[in-house]
């Protein structure tokens, strides 16, 4: 990040730098603001994200460079490179059942990413903004069941959840949702601060994407389930 903003030295007006959610502590008490500590508790990943954030912060303290750090958290939407939404639109259009980690209970939040841009482009140039952190991403929280049951709600189709067996290790479930604790999120400070609030719920944004998914012709990929179906016999 040093070497970038020498590289552009006087032709930056506003820096954004998105960080995560994941830089924060998640074995803190949940809804996670832009003051819970920030710790390594997420490895390598969140140890850059700080490190990032730290630099640009720096720049706005000692040269007066407008920063703003910005942290979504799971986001989703048409063409995601995190296999989260499209996973389970893989297994509900083909009448499949979806492994539960567990009960399925953690928290989760998700933000649209048509939302996240938005946010970001309403910062630029925003005085208010200059030096300050904030959490960008939806205003729903749901379990790790409740999502599925979301999409499968959207999409109009059945489902099947059924708990991985004790003493399995967790099939795939999404890309990066099987974790073990709650991630929630506190938006407050963009919106008090900024006017700054998503145009998309957690279902309208899942039916974009769906329509996305089915136009591009996603479902008719040819998929292993070996693993899952295994699971599955072992389930019951």
């Amino acid at each position: 990040v040093d070497a970038l903003l020498d590289a552009l030295a006087g032709r930056v007006g506003h820096a954004i730098f998105v960080s995560t959610g994941r830089v924060y502590d998640h074995a803190r008490p949940i809804p996670f603001d832009e003051t819970t500590p920030r710790t390594l508790y997420w490895g390598e990943y969140a140890r850059l994200k700080i490190e990032g954030e730290d630099v640009l912060l720096r720049r706005h303290r000692e040269h007066g460079l407008a920063v703003t750090i910005v942290r979504p958290t799971h986001v989703f939407g048409p063409l995601n490179t995190r296999n989260n939404e499209t996973f389970f639109f893989d297994r509900l259009v083909r009448g499949r059942p979806v492994l539960l980690p567990g009960p399925g209970g953690w928290l989760r939040q998700f933000g649209h990413v048509e939302d996240l841009a938005d946010a970001m482009a309403a910062m630029l140039g925003h005085p208010a903004a200059a030096g300050q952190a904030y959490n960008v991403t939806g205003e729903e929280s749901v379990t790790q069941a409740g999502f599925v049951e979301v999409i499968a709600e959207v999409i109009k189709r059945p489902l099947t959840l059924v708990p991985c067996p004790p003493g399995e290790t967790p099939p795939p479930f999404g890309q990066n949702l099987v974790y073990d604790c709650h991630a929630v999120y506190t938006t407050t400070k963009v919106r008090e601060e900024l006017g700054i609030r998503p145009r998309y719920t957690l279902a309208a944004g899942i039916a974009q994407t769906f329509e996305w998914y089915l136009k591009e012709g996603l479902g008719r990929r040819e998929l292993d389930f070996s693993r899952e179906d295994a699971l599955l016999r072992r389930s019951g």
